[in-house]
């Protein structure tokens, strides 16, 4: 199969998946947000927070290494279960002794069993890492597709909304959570039943130390990056505030997230068999940014106009504290989302240790915006210091790779002004549709209904319309030109080939 045939294919499997987990996570967190309180939903996120100070190092990169080595050799899959495995049991025993200090240090009860009994969640991993890597690395989407879904139906659905119906408080959240990594573990594992071996060569467990070790720390830095704050407010504000955090940037993330995923998940394995083929490379980022960036930022603007909607229709009037926080992260959406796909693209190329210096530069700043800023101890203000890192860390990555890939100047004026089109436009039309129908609604969580299905519809065809004014730009791209000399069906999108 050729890369654009894989590449469609893994996007439209990617596509089923992400309309279905999305629209049951919205479902489960409507309901969830009405069963729960905002502090069952602050504990697990500092809880996950805090394993996640483990979680980068206890797998080890052990997928991507799998994906990105060049050719597999008898005894690699063994190696990886090996390595994957014996560091994951390790990190397994250390949260285990660790939970008890990390409810220490944020003064929340009960904070430490909920640890405990999530780090199960490690050996788990451990195991089904493997699967999912070789899964990837054969690009076998429409499998990933199948386990996502089952999995998170299956977990959140009726474990999760049965145990919170029941009135199981916060560990309703950890068995949704618990059930759903198991089944992807087991699910995973019957799709492609690898040896379980662990015969290998000390060379061979050093590839994945090597590459993994790096991929892990880069990993670890970047969740630093993006949970410094939630870890902030849980310390200083406590459960209830980290809880209507944990919503808002949940909130502000998932309409792009899951997208995003889809591509960068397809792209990685595809990219990384192109190699150091330069212009191959080049064109497979141009689309990727193009795409997610268009997209990514629409729906940054529109989350920032319609956030009062969405807070009350999906989590409740008692989530209204939400609401400005969620304005404040939506400014950083756009550019998270483009340096996701710079940071694939490093990645790929194995080009580690530049993107480990970029990270840690912006773990850097954001601590240091983080001392600024939060001074007042607000979540607004830490929230907007993530704002700012975000906004300099895209440039710093286009700057990087415009070196790396040798991109014209022109190439990258062309998307910025794309993606600004698309934004203006589906902002533009929200804000039109808001300003007309606000004076016929009151402020009722029916009204909300009605103004957010609306806001959504607009931002639908403000999506559409910024897309067929950027077809005129776009054509001008040598990526853009590169798919339609490959993709008659493509060709037909634009007036010139229609």
């Amino acid at each position: 199969m050729s890369k654009i045939k894989t590449l469609a294919s893994g996007v439209s499997w990617g596509a089923f998946s992400t309309v279905a987990v999305t629209g049951f996570q919205l479902v489960f967190m409507a309901v969830m947000a009405r069963l729960l309180d905002p502090a069952n939903f602050g504990l697990v996120a500092i809880a996950n927070v805090s394993l996640r100070f483990f979680s980068y190092f206890a797998q080890l990169g052990t997928a991507p290494a799998l994906i990105q080595k060049p050719t597999l050799e008898q005894g690699d899959i063994a190696a990886a279960l090996t390595v994957s495995l014996g560091i994951s049991s390790l990190f397994f025993g250390l949260a285990l002794i660790t939970a008890p200090i990390f409810e220490s240090f944020y003064q929340m009860p009960g904070l430490g069993a909920v640890i405990q009994v999530l780090s199960i969640n490690f050996i788990i991993g451990g195991f089904s890492v493997v699967s999912v890597g070789l899964l990837r690395r054969k690009t076998a989407f429409r499998a990933l597709a199948i386990i996502e879904v089952i999995s998170y139906v299956i977990g959140y659905g009726i474990v999760g909304l049965g145990a919170a119906h029941y009135g199981l408080q916060v560990w309703a959240l950890v068995a949704a959570f618990m059930t759903q990594t198991t089944l992807t573990a087991v699910l995973s594992y019957a799709m492609i039943r690898h040896s379980l071996s662990f015969k290998h060569s000390a060379a061979q467990r050093r590839h994945f130390f090597s590459y993994g070790g790096r991929y892990s720390l880069i990993g670890f830095i970047e969740f630093l990056t993006s949970n410094l704050d939630g870890i902030i407010i849980g310390k200083l504000l406590g459960a209830s505030p980290a809880g209507f955090y944990n919503r808002a940037i949940l909130l502000a993330n998932l309409p792009v997230q899951q997208p995003a995923n889809i591509l960068t998940k397809v792209l990685f394995p595809i990219m990384s068999s192109i190699g150091d083929q330069h212009d191959k490379q080049t064109t497979s980022l141009q689309l990727s940014t193009l795409l997610v960036g268009s997209y990514a930022f629409a729906v940054s603007v529109g989350i920032f106009v319609a956030a009062p909607d969405i807070v009350k229709v999906v989590l409740g009037n008692k989530w209204l504290d939400s609401i400005p926080i969620l304005k404040m992260l939506a400014l950083s959406v756009g550019p998270l989302y483009i340096s996701h796909v710079a940071g694939v693209t490093l990645d790929s190329m194995n080009k580690l240790r530049i993107k480990l210096r970029i990270q840690l530069s912006m773990l850097l700043l954001l601590v240091g915006l983080l001392v600024w800023l939060a001074a007042n101890g607000t979540a607004v203000d830490i929230a907007a210091a993530v704002v700012i890192t975000e906004w300099v860390r895209v440039g710093i990555m286009t700057i990087v790779l415009t070196r790396v890939l040798r991109m014209s100047i022109k190439s990258i004026v062309l998307i910025i002004i794309c993606i600004a089109v698309v934004a203006i436009s589906c902002g533009s039309i929200i804000y039109l549709t808001i300003d007309l129908i606000d004076a016929n609604f009151t402020n009722t969580i029916r009204s909300s209904t009605i103004k957010l299905s609306a806001e959504i519809f607009a931002g639908a065809i403000g999506l559409l319309i910024g897309g067929l004014i950027t077809r005129y730009i776009a054509i001008r791209l040598p990526a853009m030109r590169f798919l339609i000399e490959r993709s008659p069906r493509f060709a037909k999108l634009f007036p010139k080939y229609a």
